[in-house]
């Protein structure tokens, strides 16, 4: 059984007071402080150790006394509002992010997932303390939708998968979530974001006008144009992330009596690719040169998202030099040209959907508005049947 938590209050006299020595006199403006002995953290900071001390913020005793009434119920929360089996307090919001982040990072997720993930969190831990909410039971609808009023960014992509983030943490930490999760609801995007999130497929001209455009741009490394060349044919014919063909492996490359064949496992879902290529693009692959036997455009050495970011800024000033930049928008071109492609080819929207390792639904979800373009065109070709006297 715990023994209670009792807060209490404690003056650090400032140098010149002259009340030094006594730190329970209330007769001074020296800054208040709370401090109490326990398993339940408030303080909202990793340390060993029961003992717990609070900054107040104010000088009076009398504002501190409400301060320590506030702390002595939120402790109290912590200790006894708990269900009738368990044998441990309750955490703090702090130590919940904590854990759920930890968990999170042993489910293997990407670097920039769990990025974004503590900072959206640690935001809403941020929100939450200045709204003086030390548990997870404390937290109110009114909470959520505040913290969600208060965001700046104008994606509405960004902001979607922000509040899903919330939403999963909500649902790991809150006995009351269901009440959290509804009163939060879902967001819609934008007529802006519907219109940027379209697929915006390259024309063959402005394909050949940035193609063109490589020896111009990196005309002083000879290298880097056979590479930049060889990586847009590879994007355009293929359809992978940029990741995905910043990592790609020599081995991912081989040939049977079928053909020439590119598999992989993607880096973002692990889902499997293949695809057969072009013996053309087959060979250019094999023969370019980055100085790693292993890697087709990737050094190995430094982080691949590095590598990716300063392969990104090569494409953007490509673009840019070839006037076909659109922020925010650089290789997801890319794959849109080859989905393009496949569905003027006649590819079912199953055989895309292998090609590209996603789902048939993702597949769908995505372009089918392309689809739909070009099903019209090849239902144009078709003979009709005519009633018109000759």
């Amino acid at each position: 059984m715990h023994k209670k938590s009792t807060v209490t209050i404690y003056v650090r006299h400032r140098g010149k007071c002259k009340h030094t020595g006594k730190p329970v006199w209330r007769g001074c403006d020296c800054p208040k402080f709370l401090r109490y002995s326990g398993d339940v953290c408030l303080c909202g900071h990793s340390h060993r150790g029961r003992q717990h001390r609070l900054p107040t913020g104010v000088r009076s005793w009398a504002q501190a006394e409400e301060k320590r009434e506030e702390a002595q119920k939120r402790l109290d929360a912590g200790e006894i509002s708990l269900p009738h089996n368990a044998t441990e307090p309750q955490k703090t919001i702090s130590q919940a992010v904590t854990s759920f982040l930890l968990r999170k990072e042993g489910e293997q997720l990407s670097n920039a997932t769990l990025r974004k993930l503590r900072q959206q969190l640690g935001l809403f831990e941020q929100f939450l303390a200045a709204r003086s909410r030390f548990f997870a039971s404390e937290i109110t609808p009114d909470d959520v939708i505040e913290f969600r009023a208060s965001w700046k960014w104008k994606s509405g992509v960004t902001r979607q998968k922000a509040q899903t983030n919330i939403k999963s943490f909500l649902r790991a930490v809150c006995p009351h979530s269901d009440a959290l999760v509804k009163a939060l609801g879902t967001i819609k995007l934008s007529k802006a974001d519907t219109a940027r999130l379209e697929p915006k497929p390259y024309s063959e001209q402005e394909l050949k006008r940035l193609l063109a455009q490589v020896p111009k741009t990196f005309a002083s490394d000879s290298d880097k144009i056979s590479r930049m060349t060889a990586l847009i044919h590879c994007q355009v014919a293929t359809g992978l992330a940029i990741r995905d063909t910043i990592q790609l492996e020599r081995e991912n490359l081989s040939e049977n009596h079928l053909g020439c064949w590119l598999r992989i496992k993607r880096q973002k879902t692990n889902k499997p690719v293949r695809q057969k290529i072009d013996r053309g693009l087959y060979d250019e692959l094999l023969s370019v040169t980055n100085g790693n036997p292993r890697y087709v455009f990737w050094n190995g050495t430094s982080l691949p998202t590095s590598a990716t970011g300063l392969w990104q800024e090569d494409l953007r000033q490509l673009m840019r030099a070839a006037a076909l930049y659109e922020k925010g928008n650089l290789s997801h071109r890319f794959r849109d040209t080859a989905v393009d492609f496949w569905l003027g080819a006649g590819w079912t929207l199953d055989d895309i959907a292998d090609a590209l390792g996603d789902t048939v639904a993702v597949v769908e979800k995505h372009y089918k508005d392309l689809a739909s373009k070009r099903t019209e065109k090849r239902l144009a070709a078709l003979p009709t049947r005519s009633w018109t006297e000759q």
